[in-house]
């Protein structure tokens, strides 16, 4: 059987109708590397479920996968990191924010194998303690080829390189890669009991893991590059792996 894979939507407003959205290639790449994906939509903001039924949600979430993949999308509110919104923070969606720190630490709770990628990897620091810089320019010296334009999106426009001897050297053959990303907030201060595992020239941290349990996350968008660079269906397959073995 299949790894059952949780995958966070987004919301996406059309005119007077807001949608559940996300990007094809995360299903996608759950499904090449042998994981069943299920969409978890974001709960909307009610008072039944600020009154105890979003725990309630949030646990048959839980109940029904064995994995967890958090996705790219809106800035996270800054009060989770103690600051209020400065003038280059971005869109934001509250409702997600709630959901997705809230499933994140039920989830570390229950030893479930997380993978984040760009708002997930942001997501996965700040639900453990960590903070963020609102915006690339809020950082001295960093490189604004983290916020790859949208026509490039799909290509490597930055080096990384990988740390020695943590978990995700250990999916890659190479020390070093070429990625594509689109994020404009990274890590300020990075949570407890987060180890990083890859950097980009510049110094901003590309990727994070926990050595105590499965929990990967990485800057760089490897379900828009496996089609065309087949090395980084690794990712989706660790997950997978590690989801088959708590399952």
């Amino acid at each position: 059987m299949r790894p059952r894979i949780g995958i966070t939507a987004w919301h996406y407003r059309d005119d007077d109708e807001r949608w559940h959205a996300i990007l094809e290639g995360y299903p996608q790449a759950i499904l090449e590397a042998g994981g069943l994906p299920l969409i978890l939509p974001t709960p909307h903001d009610t008072p039944a479920l600020s009154s105890g039924e979003g725990q309630m949600l949030t646990d048959a979430y839980l109940n029904t996968i064995d994995g967890l993949l958090l996705t790219g999308g809106a800035d996270i509110h800054p009060s989770y990191y103690g600051e209020t919104i400065l003038d280059r923070c971005g869109e934001i969606d509250e409702a997600r924010d709630r959901f997705e720190v809230e499933i994140v630490r039920a989830a570390r709770s229950r030893g479930l194998p997380l993978l984040g990628i760009c708002r997930g990897l942001q997501v996965l620091n700040v639900a453990m303690g960590g903070s963020l810089y609102q915006d690339l320019s809020y950082r001295n010296e960093t490189d604004p080829a983290h916020q790859s334009p949208r026509e490039r999106r799909a290509e490597p426009t930055h080096h990384i390189t990988i740390v020695p001897g943590t978990r995700l050297a250990g999916f890659f053959r190479a020390r070093e890669l070429r990625v594509t990303s689109t994020h404009h907030q990274i890590i300020r201060d990075l949570a407890p009991g987060l180890t990083v595992n890859a950097l980009a020239p510049d110094g901003v941290i590309e990727g994070v893991e926990d050595d105590r349990q499965f929990l990967l996350a990485v800057h760089w968008h490897p379900e828009r590059m496996f089609t065309r660079h087949p090395e980084q269906l690794a990712l989706f397959r660790a997950l997978i792996d590690a989801a088959g073995t708590s399952s």
